[in-house]
């Protein structure tokens, strides 16, 4: 069974002319509240200072608030000799428009975490305060009135010895911009507020009194409190401020008592925003309705610590070439023409895959330069930091490349006989590495120098083992390497055992594999073992299904492994292998085709993916590994209309899904939707709005989630195929938006 296909419209890529059809003009989100739109119009000056004085009197509590609590009971349970004390907490939460703020708003929540879980309870919430948005200002005539002057929050840091805050802190300063200079100025500043940091930590509690009388051991010192500012990301919030609350205790990867508040020290953070976080293109490469992004010129990938975005794009005169931008339309340019004379189309083969390095993140791709041919080549993210790799053995690309981390850098699955290891700087053969040259034996060093042929069905890294398939004297069989030198080799079956799709277990690795007879489910045993887990059998045929995991994959859920198979019909069904119970069972008679067009995705302990189900045609569904569990999610487009679904993104908290579909019987175009349980999707973000404009959002390159985005690209009737954000922490609360 196949579901239609949605007829793709004219798609012409950069340095094609652009085509001659009226540019359209987006208008607003439907369902958007006013206080989600830019202000048009003067709302009142009273208006902005009385919002201003509201948030910065907020900000004041809060400040008393924690410097209050963290200087007398705060204390990390990771704090030595130290008896482990609540923390402060924080929560926000949406409020909806009533009778108290008629444009809705956010209620701040504040409270000691009694009972420990790291989530402020309803039971222990001590304060309450409510932050209502601004009010839209009304319309000049016809529609052309002028804009108020906009609200401005500046923050400055404050060093110790300061008379107010000995140990340093925060100066938050807010105001009106009444000449529109987009800074603060000396008049224009209307409140300021300080935030402290905690004074050095309290010493400990003393230890209990000995059986004999004597005096028990002094507690230790306990950590100092730490307050912190950085502005947001251009890309979520162009004027805010992110204040982050912790202790300078080492925990994670923290540094103990530096003075620098590391990201593991972080116990609690608020965010602020002076408008909507920002949603919509964020750059049009080639201007116009002409493609910026196309086939092979689609790659994306975010450098979270620099703040970076790079992507593959092309302006239609220096072809598809390597941009760089901090998410935003206005900062996005090239970042070099690698070939000066046609497209490098970096990323075509090998894609954009990040790693930390000793001097930081770095990007492996693979680009041509129109000199060398197509190599591999590293980024930081600057043109400067842009360079080829260097190599003992070559980095010539002629196919895609599949890549995984291991062993502190990148292993690159280059050609077919060559197994690749990169630190970001130089590039040698995988097995030439200086742990295994110190840790192989002789015999395996053998047996890896002897082996060619590697399969891209099967590179996985995990807990130092690294997962591949090769060809031997004895056929294709998978191997296992550790970064201790250990090694393992199996012989599953005389021939070829043509591994496929594979997935981590608790000491080892369950994978597809060809057992002689047919494709069945292996388990893998970091002992050397191996143990054939299913039997799965054709109706039709009467012999061994020889199609397992091939569009939807191996997902676990706890014990439950999550696969298709095709055992009878044409479209493959759902199935589970329990191995705690070692049983093997369909879940359900009714879903077919899973995962025939997007592939699935674990989100909160259930399996999601696209499927073929009666009377709906291709939609969503959902599994916990249970056929009571099983479920369609999902009727986007009514009856046997498919919903064409482009993929899926999970950001811990909330999947997104791009997709077709309906609201009000209208036709949305592919779109960006939010998808819950039981509840159906709920529409995010539509590209190009408006009746009968599609976007045909994700019909290039992925969809990436990152912490503070979604990632696709889309045509919005304006700027053709370019690459689109959506901030989704607009949904998590924590945010406070304010105007």
């Amino acid at each position: 069974m196949s579901p239609p296909n949605e007829q793709d419209g004219p798609t012409p890529i950069a340095g094609e002319p652009a085509q001659t059809e009226t540019s359209k003009p987006v208008p607003s989100l439907p369902g958007s509240t006013d206080a989600e739109q830019p202000i048009q119009s003067g709302s009142t000056r009273r208006r902005k200072v009385l919002a201003v004085l509201q948030v910065l009197l907020l900000v004041g509590a809060l400040g008393i608030s924690s410097y209050a609590m963290y200087t007398v009971a705060m204390f990390s349970e990771d704090s030595p000799n130290v008896e482990p004390t609540t923390e402060l907490l924080i929560r926000t939460e949406g409020r909806d428009a009533d009778g108290l703020c008629s444009n809705g708003g956010s209620l701040i929540l504040i409270g000691a975490d009694q009972n420990l879980n790291q989530y402020l309870d309803g039971d222990e919430v001590t304060s309450t305060t409510t932050l209502c948005h601004g009010e839209r200002g009304p319309s000049g005539y016809s529609g052309s009135g002028t804009t108020g002057a906009s609200s401005l929050i500046t923050t400055t840091p404050i060093d110790g010895g300061n008379e107010t805050c000995l140990a340093g802190g925060i100066l938050i300063q807010s105001g009106i911009d009444l000449n529109e200079n987009e800074a603060l100025d000396e008049d224009e500043e209307q409140t300021f507020n300080l935030l402290c940091n905690g004074p050095l930590g309290l010493t400990g509690s003393q230890g209990s009194q000995g059986m004999d009388g004597t005096e028990g051991v002094q507690g230790g010192d306990g950590a100092p409190a730490l307050v912190h500012q950085k502005q947001p990301p251009a890309s979520v919030c162009s004027n805010g401020v992110m204040i982050q609350f912790g202790i300078d205790d080492g925990a994670g990867d923290g540094v103990a008592l530096d003075g620098v508040m590391h990201n593991d020290e972080v116990r609690s953070s608020l965010n602020i925003c002076s408008q909507a976080l920002f949603v919509g293109a964020i750059g049009d490469y080639t201007t116009g309705t002409t493609n910026g992004v196309a086939h092979a010129c689609d790659e994306l990938i975010w450098l979270p610590d620099a703040e970076v975005l790079l992507t593959a794009g092309s302006n239609g005169a220096d072809g598809c070439e390597l941009w760089a931008s901090d998410g935003t339309a206005e900062e996005s340019a090239m970042l070099l023409n690698l070939h000066p004379s046609g497209d490098s189309l970096p990323g075509r083969y090998a894609g954009f895959t990040l790693i930390e390095t000793d001097g930081g993140e770095r990007v492996v791709f693979d680009a041509d330069d129109g000199v060398n041919g197509r190599q591999l080549w590293v980024t930081d993210g600057s043109a400067s930091g842009t360079l080829r790799l260097t190599s003992t053995s070559t980095t010539d690309v002629t196919g895609p490349v599949t890549t995984m981390a291991w062993n502190n850098g990148l292993v690159l699955l280059n050609t077919p006989d060559t197994m690749l290891w990169t630190n970001g700087t130089t590039t040698i053969d995988l097995f030439q590495h200086e742990s295994l040259n110190q840790s192989l034996t002789q015999n395996n060093r053998i047996t890896l120098s002897e082996l060619s042929a590697f399969q891209a069905d099967l590179l996985e890294s995990e807990g130092g083992w690294l997962w591949f398939s090769a060809k031997s004297t004895t056929g294709i069989e998978p191997y296992a390497l550790h970064t201790d030198g250990r090694f393992l080799a199996w012989d599953l079956v005389p021939g070829d055992a043509n591994v496929g799709a594979s997935i981590d277990v608790d000491g080892g690795r369950v994978l597809v594999a060809d057992n002689g007879q047919g494709r069945q489910l292996v388990r893998l045993g970091h002992d050397g073992t191996h143990q054939w887990l299913t039997n799965l059998m054709n109706t039709n045929t009467g012999a061994q299904s020889n199609h397992v995991g091939e569009h939807l994959g191996l997902h676990r859920i706890g014990d439950r492994i999550v696969f298709d198979a095709l055992t009878s019909g044409v479209d493959p069904q759902l199935w589970m292998h329990n191995l705690t119970q070692s049983t093997t069972s369909l879940l359900s008679t009714s879903i077919g085709a899973p995962g025939d067009l997007a592939g699935g995705i674990v989100h909160q302990d259930r399996v999601w993916f696209d499927c073929v189900a009666p009377n709906i045609a291709q939609e969503i569904c959902s599994t916990d590994g249970t056929p009571a569990g099983t479920q369609t999610e999902t009727d986007l487009r009514a009856g046997s209309a498919s919903a064409l679904v482009r993929g899926f993104a999970s950001t811990g908290q909330h999947l997104f899904v791009v997709a077709s579909g309906q609201v009000d019987g209208n036709e949305t175009g592919s779109c960006l939707w939010k998808l819950t349980a039981g509840s159906g999707a709920e529409l995010q973000y539509d590209p190009w709005p408006g009746f009968n404009n599609n976007s045909y959002a994700a019909t290039y390159g992925s969809i990436h989630a990152t912490e503070h985005h979604i990632f696709f690209t889309a045509n919005n009737g304006v700027a053709g195929q370019e690459w689109h954000a959506y901030s989704h922490e607009q949904l998590s609360g924590t945010w406070l938006i304010w105007s």
